[in-house]
């Protein structure tokens, strides 16, 4: 039965996937109206709806696909992908709860906004607004910790990422910073609470200090160049959510000794 379940979860990612994708190809048009077209990344070729499910969508490619620029279609294929294998991970580890819910839409919002963020270096402000009220609406009524914790953390989150920026950007003289970033830890806080909300903006600091050596080790980004700083946020924020509470409890016993 468990099978079943995480091979159905797992498919709605798939089918979700598509439709973020989607969003992140064009979010602008997408939140603009009620009943948008779907287009491809030239802006000028209609994807028909069924074509935003992945298996169709490959049988559809000498019609829809071949238009999408391949330096651009493999960073959505493996968007696509990483949406499917977490939702069946969110329902192998959480199970039929109430909060599977928030998780799952605490997903999708970050695989837009890492898609958006390495495309573009952008993180949407209608995306990030849209993270804000399905959160608060999700938390009001499944809330594993006080309301009041989400609250401070969406603060906290955005308050210390600020404090950061302003610091960062004071000692190197150049912005470090987007505000995107900032907003979206407004977001990570309504879903994570306090205590996880801090520890993945650490996670999030770790890996993108760690991502940025290797790049520029690899010679795969050129010095002086931003780097898109809302990838390492979401693999923070979901590490912090699935192995924080252990991470924390480990670290705390460590000191014990």
């Amino acid at each position: 039965m468990i099978v079943l379940y995480i091979f159905v979860i797992a498919l709605l990612g798939m089918l979700v996937s598509g439709i973020l994708s989607a969003i992140a190809i064009q979010w602008d048009t997408r939140f603009q109206s009620v009943n948008p077209p779907i287009y491809a990344l030239n802006k000028q070729t209609k994807q028909r709806y069924f074509t935003l499910i992945p298996l169709f969508k490959k049988i559809m490619s000498g019609i829809n696909q071949r238009k999408i620029k391949p330096s651009m279609a493999w960073r959505y294929a493996l968007g696509e992908f990483m949406t499917t294998v977490l939702f069946a991970h969110a329902a192998y580890t959480i199970g039929w709860e109430p909060e599977l819910l928030a998780v799952l839409f605490f997903i999708s919002i970050l695989v837009i906004i890492v898609q958006t963020d390495l495309t573009d270096m952008i993180i949407p402000n209608k995306v990030v607004a849209v993270g804000v009220i399905g959160a608060i609406v999700i938390r009001l009524f499944i809330h594993p910790l006080p309301l009041l914790n989400y609250g401070i953390a969406a603060l906290a989150g955005s308050g210390a990422l600020l404090l950061i920026g302003i610091i960062s950007s004071w000692i190197l003289k150049k912005e470090t910073m987007g505000g995107g970033d900032i907003k979206l830890y407004v977001f990570i806080g309504l879903i994570l609470g306090v205590k996880l909300t801090l520890l993945s903006l650490f996670l999030a600091s770790l890996f993108g200090l760690i991502g940025g050596i290797v790049l520029l080790a690899t010679g795969a980004h050129s010095k002086g160049k931003t780097i898109p700083f809302g990838p390492y946020i979401a693999v923070g924020a979901l590490a912090a959510y699935y192995w924080g509470n252990g991470l924390i409890d480990w670290y705390l016993s460590f000191l014990s000794y």
